[in-house]
C-alpha cells in the first residue's frame, strides 16, 4: 500500500493508504481522512457516519491522484498507523485449462504457483 492525497469530483481532498484495482473500482482506500484547512491542516475521518476503514472508489469520482507533501505525510502517519502487510499465503496464478471433448465448455481452473 502506498499513501497518496486523492482530488474528488466533489471538490474534496482525501489522504489514505491506497492500492490500485484492476477493475472498478478502481481504488482501494485504508483509513482515508478528509484534509482540510489552509494555514492549519485537519485531517478527519472520510466518510463521516462509518467505523469502516476500507472504502472503494470508482474511477469517475477522481480528478487526480498524488503524493502528499511530507508534512501532511507525517501528520496522517502520526494519527493513522501504517497498515499491516502480512501477507502468509502463497501466491498462485490460475490458468484455464480444457478438458471437456463435448461441445459445451466448462472452464475449469488449475492453481500454479508464482515465482
Amino acid at each position: 500500500m502506498n499513501l497518496a492525497i486523492f482530488l474528488l469530483r466533489t471538490g474534496q481532498t482525501l489522504i489514505a493508504w491506497t492500492d490500485q484495482l484492476e477493475m472498478e473500482p478502481k481504488v482501494h482506500l485504508y483509513r482515508p481522512h478528509l484534509v482540510s484547512g489552509k494555514t492549519k491542516v485537519s485531517l478527519t475521518p472520510w466518510p463521516e457516519y462509518t467505523n469502516d476503514d476500507h472504502v472503494l472508489l470508482t474511477s469517475d469520482t477522481l480528478l487526480t491522484v498524488c503524493d502528499p507533501t511530507d508534512k501532511i505525510a507525517k501528520s496522517y502517519t502520526n494519527k493513522v498507523k501504517a497498515p499491516e502487510l502480512t501477507n502468509t499465503e502463497e501466491s498462485v496464478m490460475l490458468n484455464e485449462e480444457n478438458t471437456s471433448e463435448d461441445d459445451e465448455y466448462e472452464p475449469q481452473y488449475v492453481e500454479e504457483p508464482i515465482y
